[in-house]
């Protein structure tokens, strides 16, 4: 997903997906109703459900308002929330997705013509530093040849699937098990975030060493500040180790928050027997950039 245009598709496809009826569907905006369950799933309120079924209670669904575009606004509409990658309801979404659709196995509808096999993995990339940045991304890996497509999930999404091969159709073997094509997959996901422009890392990286040097500062002038107090030399210890403990807690609490870092985190994987020339035919253009 690298507009919002698609996060408006992702989020669409994920209502209809899991049964919750969408109200209303527009440019930048979709109003959608929440069964209990998908509630459950992308609103964080536990305990109004421990209550409200505890005491058995009928309570109409809920309906919330998604805006795609910072700036809309709609008539009569009080609530909206505007949904980007890194906001709480998408990636309360992408969560449910994770749980409810991890793992898909369908069949090209396609006449006289043999199916490959292919390994289709999504992928949240996080670029993480003192801001963060997530972008999904899916790959391909031909399980008979191991050569890989980017963007399989492009290439493949207007296709008509069935959860059955049709009578008759030919099914090329696979070579590669799934977890060598998983692990093909993933280095070509990282080869393909080496050769990306990592000037924002280096920037973090001096920014933080920046960070920590102000704090080291700071702490030494704790030191400076009390050392001449009446104070016994056990008090004296127990102060001074409890100013280290509070030092080395920041110290990590800062690597934490600024560490340049990427994160990647599988969370659909996708056993598809496609048409060659489907795959091969289709071009997306994407790639991943910084």
């Amino acid at each position: 997903m690298e507009n919002q245009q698609e996060i408006q598709d992702f989020c669409r496809r994920y209502f209809e997906a899991v049964g919750a009826p969408i109200l209303v569907d527009q440019e930048d905006f979709l109003q959608v109703e929440l069964p209990r369950e998908i509630d459950k799933e992308l609103t964080d309120r536990p305990y109004y459900w421990m209550y409200v079924e505890a005491m058995g209670q009928e309570v109409p669904n809920s309906v919330i308002s998604l805006a795609f575009d910072p700036d809309l606004e709609i008539e009569g509409v009080e609530k909206l929330e505007f949904v980007t990658l890194g906001s709480f309801r998408l990636n309360k979404i992408i969560e449910s997705a994770q749980k409810r659709g991890r793992i898909t196995r369908a069949y090209q509808k396609v006449s006289a013509k043999p199916l490959a096999p292919y390994l289709m993995t999504t992928f949240k990339l996080s670029f993480i530093a003192d801001r963060r940045r997530d972008e999904i991304v899916s790959y391909g890996v031909h399980l008979g040849n191991g050569s890989v497509v980017r963007d399989l999930y492009d290439r493949v999404e207007k296709l008509a699937f069935g959860a059955a091969p049709s009578m008759g159709m030919m099914i090329q073997p696979a070579a590669l098990s799934l977890p060598a094509g998983y692990q093909r997959l993933k280095e070509c996901l990282v080869a393909e975030i080496e050769g990306l422009d990592h000037s924002w890392a280096v920037e973090a990286e001096a920014h933080l060493a920046q960070e920590l040097e102000q704090l080291e500062t700071y702490y030494e002038s704790l030191g400076l500040v009390h050392a001449d107090e009446v104070k016994s030399e056990d008090e004296k210890e127990k102060k001074a180790a409890l100013y280290a403990a509070e030092r080395e807690l920041r110290i990590a609490e800062l690597k934490w928050r600024c560490a340049p870092r990427v994160q990647i985190e599988p969370f659909h994987f996708g056993l598809l027997y496609v048409a060659d020339d489907a795959v091969r035919n289709t071009s997306t253009g994407k790639r991943l950039s910084m």
